[in-house]
């Protein structure tokens, strides 16, 4: 498991649910000032009811949006919250206050995940003719309600002292005072190259602390505030300090220090970063201009967010919110929240004299600082349309077929891609983008601003019409070039574009769906034809057609059809070694001409039927 892989899809499927928040906030500061109803429909409807909204949320974030991924959702928490109260309706606090036996949004999170996990295993599952009603998709609702049956009876038993023990982590945090808040805020920016802050930030806005209202229990920084919690708030006012006052104040010092020629251009960059960080409280087009060109100067925005948070505590403001008009539109709810100006016009002061400071005594190339150039500044470069950042991101990546996920959370692109190799960094380094982040060598982002899921929709537009073919590994074992290989006829590829393996099993299966054309005589090769036209060359070691099939067990048969992951051919890797035969074996696309674009992995584990190897543009 790519785990860094995991941890971004897992950031970007708690965005889902998220975005609805501040809908709730609007509601309940409306029913403040007018209709009752609006108040209620921000309670009732929307924070009592976060648990649900985030499984169906991080299901369908999990799978691209698919609606029967969300009904699924919807059933387990349903029946997973039934099964749990009917086994303990929860455990009353030494104060009297009655917790119920449920998981909150940790629950819903828990759902969502194993939803969208119980939707790839099976949603192609196939059943009798008489029971196909139930095949595919529409299985997942079941299978997810009987998972549930079990997991309800397993937190049913378990979650009592799981709870108490949430609460009680919960008020320790709250308990540490300053050194919470301030470590807090520091982690909160300094994870956020990697995109995990917004895990951390789910776990204390919607998850520690507890307070009781109409005779329910809401959990979590933001539902306790709405609610009227007097201890909520302290853990996200401070926050105005920074999308409001300092990141602005460091992106006004960063135009500052740029040169003057570049000035006007880095101007127009900078200000709307601001103004995204001051009216939307999307903090990431600002950091991402100096938090890989200047390091220390991230490490310093970390530590000072961390030291507002801290002073916003100990001068006893509350509030929640990221930007300026939920200042406003929590207002009656706060405590002290005129303090944050005074306290924001300070640091606006630090961050603006610190980061000039800072850029000028280690030359830091922040934008504008580096010497214009026509052809790689991105500064000089207009967004264009969706289309055209689109086309520039796939040309940069080494084309659609290296492109093995994209996802967009509201700033950036999360990219996987097939093979690092393919990267062309001097299209990637001229995109007009406010920076890049690589988590691993398969694993990037690349922060485009708030047009970041259309240029996505974009790009999966693409990469739709194009019709991939994708070819997973017939062998276990290393991956290696053909160019390696001791056999000229494979390393200059004379019979086609491919990838090479050094088996470390026994079994070579297909590596897609469709036709066996030809098995050669004695086994030690086959020719296969896919459903897309692709005709494949599936050959095990080198000249050990002279073994005249021993050592090989022929399993399919000219003109089977098979599917990626059937077994075709067991050999003996010992036996073929021992009579002095190479085990290099390979996998070849013979019709090039059918070929418009390819992109292969050259290094790494296979795992038959399982690793993508290849994926192919048909032309």
């Amino acid at each position: 498991m790519n785990w860094r892989r995991t941890m971004q899809s897992t950031a970007k499927a708690l965005m889902v649910p998220i975005v609805i928040l501040p809908l709730a906030a609007i509601f309940m500061a409306a029913g403040e000032f007018g209709p009752d109803f609006l108040d209620a429909a921000g309670a009732a409807i929307i924070i009592d009811n976060l648990p649900l909204l985030f499984a169906v949320g991080v299901a369908i974030g999990f799978t691209k949006y698919d609606g029967m991924a969300a009904f699924a959702a919807v059933v387990g928490h349903v029946v997973l919250t039934a099964v749990m109260r009917s086994i303990n309706p929860g455990i009353e606090l030494p104060n009297g206050e009655f917790i119920p036996n449920e998981m909150s949004v940790l629950g819903g999170i828990l759902v969502g995940g194993y939803t969208a996990f119980l939707y790839y295993r099976f949603r192609n599952i196939k059943f009798p003719e008489f029971l196909g009603l139930f095949a595919g998709k529409r299985f997942v609702p079941i299978i997810t309600a009987l998972v549930s049956v079990v997991l309800g009876v397993v937190f049913g038993y378990l979650w009592p002292p799981i709870n108490e023990a949430i609460v009680n982590l919960g008020e320790w945090i709250f308990d540490t005072g300053g050194y919470g808040v301030f470590t807090y805020g520091v982690l909160n920016r300094l994870l956020i190259p990697t995109g995990l802050h917004h895990i951390l930030q789910n776990l204390l806005l919607h998850v520690f602390g507890s307070f009781s209202v109409n005779g329910g229990v809401v959990t979590g920084e933001f539902a306790r505030f709405m609610a009227g919690d007097p201890t909520a708030g302290y853990f996200s006012g401070g926050f105005f300090v920074t999308m409001m006052f300092a990141l602005p104040a460091a992106a006004l010092a960063i135009v500052h220090e740029s040169r003057a020629e570049n000035r006007k251009q880095v101007a127009g960059v900078m200000m709307t970063a601001a103004l995204t960080s001051i009216v939307i409280g999307i903090t990431e087009p600002a950091e991402f201009t100096f938090m890989f060109t200047a390091p220390l100067l991230f490490i310093a925005h970390g530590l000072l967010t961390g030291s507002a948070l801290l002073f916003s505590y100990l001068l006893g403001i509350r509030h929640y919110g990221y930007a300026l008009p939920m200042f406003f539109i929590n207002y009656t709810k706060a405590s002290n929240p005129w303090l944050l100006f005074p306290l924001g016009a300070v640091y606006a002061l630090i961050y603006y004299f610190l980061f000039r400071f800072i850029i000028r005594k280690f030359n830091y190339m922040t934008p504008g600082r580096e010497v214009a150039s026509a052809d790689t500044s991105t500064l000089e470069k207009g967004g264009g349309d969706y289309r055209d950042q689109a086309d520039q991101v796939a040309q940069a990546l080494g084309g659609l077929a290296n492109l093995q996920s994209v996802e967009a959370c509201m700033t950036r692109l999360r990219i996987s891609i097939l093979n690092p190799a393919g990267i062309d960094e001097d299209k990637l380094g001229a995109l007009p983008a406010s920076g890049i982040s690589r988590l691993d060598q398969y694993n990037l982002q690349i922060v485009l601003g708030t047009g970041s899921e259309q240029v996505r929709e974009q790009l999966q537009q693409q990469i739709d019409a194009a019709g991939l073919i994708t070819l997973k590994a017939p062998l276990d074992g290393e991956i290696i070039p053909l160019g390696e290989f001791p056999d000229p006829v494979f390393a200059q590829g004379m019979l086609g574009e491919g990838v090479g393996f050094m088996p470390s099993g026994n079994l070579l299966v297909a590596p897609a769906a469709g036709e066996i054309v030809k098995v050669f005589p004695g086994g030690h090769a086959l020719v296969m034809r896919t459903e897309d036209g692709l005709e494949l060359l599936l050959h095990i070691g080198l000249d050990t057609v002279d073994l005249e099939g021993t050592g090989f067990e022929t399993i399919c048969v000219d003109a089977q059809n098979v599917v990626a992951g059937d077994a075709l051919i067991r050999f003996d890797r010992k036996l073929i070694a021992e009579a002095g035969k190479q085990l290099h074996s390979a996998l070849i696309v013979t019709n090039k001409e059918q070929i418009g674009e390819i992109q292969g992995v050259s290094s790494g584990k296979a795992v038959r039927g399982r690793t993508v190897v290849s994926v192919i543009r048909p032309v």
